[in-house]
């Protein structure tokens, strides 16, 4: 039986707490197995994806427990008595780390997800630890994928990361475990670049020395990740869903633990809004947005793939045509997400379509429709958004956002006042 939500008009007003970033609890994880040593990681996400990573991290035999909502490594390892078979589900960043994680251990591997991971590309990063001398069995580049493990020495290679930066961060996060390290490289336009960026960064602060250099990045090996204790940040692009909403309201929402010089990409949300007529303000206590007149923009959104769709909402409520440069890589998320987004628009009655590799948005007036979420998190909880001024919009399976923020319509019933609640529905 499958569930749904009416959305009911309302304003955004409040306080809320960002939840924790996904992407650097999943990083976090990968690290805190590596590091041999006892280390906690505080405020990580608890969401399907991050569980994902934990499971697929204690069927390869790394020790931890869960103390007062803390992932709490114990340093030791234990060899499993039968090969490890992890299922990553929907999660593209539990598939890319954990497969780059077999490839070293002294154990085979099997690892295999749902029907649209199946459709996932993984070739970039199975090509290249095969390059390295693992031996992997795998379906033309997809999963389901067998690892027999034993990679230790390391080595220079290439690897294309133009349709995902997970590639290059997988291979990363494995480096300081090879006798040799890696020098990668990778040629042309890294996609979603600051995911990169952001591992880079979490290892140095681990105590890796990783040095850039134009199109080369390396990781030096026989180093031991130094991080007994890590605390995980505020995540923006699960802030961004309330940023617009309290935009397209004309409301005003007050988001804490926002780290104002984060490495996250998504940060870029607030300049988004501000170019787009809304008002931010940093303070003490957390990032405010305050609605306004808004008007189209026109913004390359390669390195920000996870906003299009949020953004793409925004859109509808401009008072001009707004143009979402460089989407491509979108094909390739949780659900094919160009299609999602035009799909919906046009049953909400808008007008979007895509010009070579941009998303044009042209406003116009709408009216309530079924979104389809596609199983896909971000379609739900971005255009649960239009129902804050557009009557009867009802969003179907609305429990796929547990992959990345289970409490979302929890804190969506908190700070969205409206004459009437949100309603569920079953068929």
């Amino acid at each position: 039986m499958k569930r749904s939500i009416q959305i009911h008009s309302g304003i955004v007003e409040g306080v809320l707490e960002a939840p924790p970033s996904k992407s650097i609890t999943h990083r976090l994880l990968i690290m805190a197995a590596l590091s041999g040593h006892p280390c906690r990681i505080r405020r990580p996400l608890h969401s399907e994806d991050t569980l994902v990573t934990l499971q697929g991290l204690q069927k390869m035999g790394y020790d931890f427990y869960i103390h007062e909502n803390d992932f709490v490594f114990t340093g030791k390892h234990r060899i499993p008595e039968t090969n490890a078979e992890i299922h990553v589900g929907n999660s593209g960043t539990s598939a890319r780390f954990l497969t780059a994680l077999a490839a070293i251990q002294s154990f085979p591997s099997y690892i295999d997800g749902s029907e649209r991971m199946r459709q996932r590309p993984m070739q970039p990063l199975i090509s290249a630890l095969k390059r390295l001398g693992t031996t992997i069995e795998d379906r033309d580049g997809y999963l389901p994928i067998k690892i027999a493990g034993y990679l230790a020495q390391g080595c220079e290679i290439d690897i294309d990361a133009s349709q995902s930066s997970q590639f290059l961060s997988a291979l990363l996060l494995i480096a300081p475990r090879l006798h040799a390290g890696l020098r990668l490289v990778h040629h042309g336009q890294v996609a979603s670049e600051p995911y990169a960026r952001m591992t880079i960064a979490l290892m140095q602060k681990a105590g890796i020395p990783v040095r850039t250099q134009q199109e080369m990045v390396h990781a030096p090996g026989m180093k031991n990740y130094l991080m007994a204790d890590s605390r995980v940040e505020g995540d923006y692009s699960s802030a961004a869903y309330f940023l617009v909403a309290a935009a397209i309201t004309g409301g005003s929402i007050t988001i804490r633990h926002l780290t104002r010089n984060s490495v996250q990409g998504d940060r870029a949300i607030l300049d988004i809004l501000q170019a787009a007529g809304a008002r931010v303000e940093w303070h003490s206590d957390g990032v405010t947005v305050s609605g306004g007149s808004l008007k189209g923009i026109d913004v390359d959104m390669h390195h920000y793939p996870d906003l299009v769709p949020t953004v793409a909402v925004l859109a509808l409520f401009a008072t001009t045509p707004t143009r979402l440069r460089n989407v491509e890589q979108l094909r390739y998320k949780e659900s094919d997400r160009i299609q999602a987004v035009i799909e919906n628009i046009t049953r909400l009655g808008g007008h979007a379509y895509l010009e070579g590799n941009d998303l044009v948005i042209e406003p116009r007036s709408l009216h309530g429709a079924r979104i389809s979420t596609f199983n896909d998190h971000r379609i739900a909880m971005s255009f649960a958004l239009v129902g804050l001024r557009v009557p009867e919009v009802e969003i179907e399976n609305p429990d796929c956002v547990r992959k990345s923020y289970p409490d979302f319509w929890e804190h969506f019933k908190a700070v969205v006042k409206t004459k009437s609640r949100s309603t569920s529905k079953s068929e």
